[in-house]
């Protein structure tokens, strides 16, 4: 059990000492490091366990982690690790208890209160690793962006959030884009256009009822159409001008709830490399992409 114990410290001194090592899986240490959630579909309700992460590993042992493939010279970290098990269920749940969204809800107080600690210790050890300065959130329809970011912003005495850097595009303006004769839509369905932007028009419907005629990507229940509406957010000229001071030539965290396909972060980032020309950017999610 010494040996054990000694393997693990070194184990958790390797990982802080080195901010890009993408922590993994020790078979010799489950005992210590199985952190996470579980879910019953049912009830609608959604627990913390200390012994189960087949959905979302929120261990401090095995987190945050890095992903540099989403997007050229941007890191997107994550707090909790999400992946899915053998049902193809995944970690999704937990966000929408978050956000209090589709009727999912913690099934105590005590375990949101237990994932908001694991939350905070995560967030103690990016701040370590991560200077947090300029913050910038990806506009949402809840709150819980500006949780995450308010969380990580108490770790830093230097942290500064910058308000409507970005806003996203009207459920109109979409349309307008879709609907030009050399939209990436129109090239990418071809003799399927129609078909496709009837498919469209009707999660556009359910943005105007739920979103107030925002567009937001959750709503766009086509995994595939997802990544064809790449063009979500907006820079108006005078809100670059008042803002591009506090962030041109400076290092930028841009916070969101969570990494689906990616299409969201890179449509942020890529309107704030054109807009401010930020020294750099990194992202900071809730929860990874599956894995």
């Amino acid at each position: 059990m010494k040996e054990i114990l000694r393997n693990k410290n070194q184990l958790e001194m390797a990982r802080v000492d080195d901010p890009h090592n993408i922590p993994f899986k020790n078979k010799k240490f489950d005992e210590f490091i199985e952190e996470g959630i579980d879910f019953n579909k049912k009830s609608m309700t959604v627990w913390f366990t200390p012994t189960d992460e087949r959905y979302v590993d929120t261990s401090l042992e095995n987190n945050p982690i890095i992903d540099k493939e989403i997007m050229t010279d941007v890191e997107v970290w994550s707090i909790f690790r999400r992946a899915k098990d053998g049902n193809k269920d995944d970690g999704n749940p937990l966000i929408c208890a978050l956000k209090g969204e589709r009727g999912w809800e913690f099934r105590e107080e005590s375990d949101r209160e237990a994932i908001e600690k694991q939350f905070e210790l995560i967030a103690d050890k990016f701040a370590k690793i991560h200077p947090v300065g300029v913050t910038i959130l990806i506009p949402s329809g809840n709150n819980l962006n500006r949780h995450i970011a308010e969380v990580i912003m108490s770790k830093s005495k230097d942290s500064h959030l910058i308000e409507g850097a970005i806003s996203k595009l009207t459920v109109e303006e979409v349309d307008e884009i879709v609907l030009k004769k050399d939209s990436k839509f129109r090239s990418y369905y071809g003799d399927d256009f129609d078909e496709a932007y009837n498919r469209l028009e009707s999660f556009f419907d359910d943005m105007d009822n739920e979103r107030g005629g925002m567009f937001s990507r959750h709503f766009v229940k086509d995994r595939e159409m997802r990544n064809v509406l790449t063009d979500t957010f907006k820079v108006s000229a005078s809100r670059c001008a008042r803002k591009s001071k506090y962030i041109t030539d400076k290092d930028i965290l841009i916070i969101d709830d969570t990494i689906g396909n990616g299409q969201t972060i890179k449509s942020a980032c890529q309107v704030m490399m054109e807009s401010y020309a930020p020294k750099s950017i990194t992202v900071l999610t809730l929860l990874s992409k599956l894995h």
